[in-house]
């Protein structure tokens, strides 16, 4: 009975810490959609309704996105104008907040470098700047689905057969 019991709970924990490793991935895949997302609004307001950074900000952050508390502090800090440029202070709110998710350390920096794009004064080159940042983002986002997709099969088959391998060895 101990030796049934102790199977069961050795496959569970097996096959649990691959599917934990598949939601962390899935989840991270999520969020770089979120962003993707947040760019194009981002793109649009600037393309068409020619706003500033901090109405676009003040829009997304009275919208249910994911980010809309960090778009809430960086409003409130441009609005302040305490001598930061908009670069230094999306990087220190998207710094904080990205801590907590679980990206890797090229995919935040990818995030924190977006007002790199907006280097022109225009609104026209805000937004070609914005578009082109978009095709970067969309295609790291497309090539990361498709490992992602291949790599969760390989996990889950991979903890599911340690775990049937290590019950072999020990009974």
């Amino acid at each position: 009975m101990v030796r049934i019991i102790g199977t069961l709970l050795l496959l569970a924990g097996s096959s649990g810490m691959a599917y934990l490793y598949c939601h962390e991935q899935n989840q991270r895949l999520a969020v770089l959609k979120n962003m993707k997302e947040i760019f194009i609004r981002i793109k649009k307001e600037i393309e068409y309704l020619k706003a500033s950074i901090p109405e676009i900000c003040q829009k997304l952050s009275a919208q249910n996105i994911t980010f809309n508390e960090v778009f809430k502090k960086i409003y409130h800090e441009l609005e302040v104008n305490n001598g930061c440029s908009f670069k230094e202070i999306w990087q220190r709110h998207f710094d904080e907040s990205l801590k907590k998710i679980p990206l890797k350390e090229a995919e935040k920096e990818m995030i924190k470098s977006f007002p790199e794009s907006l280097i022109y004064r225009d609104s026209e080159g805000q937004a070609d700047g914005t578009a082109k940042y978009i095709d970067e983002v969309s295609q790291y986002v497309d090539d990361l689905q498709i490992t992602i997709k291949s790599k969760n099969k390989v996990v889950m088959c991979m903890g599911i057969m340690s775990g049937m391998i290590t019950i072999v060895i020990l009974f």
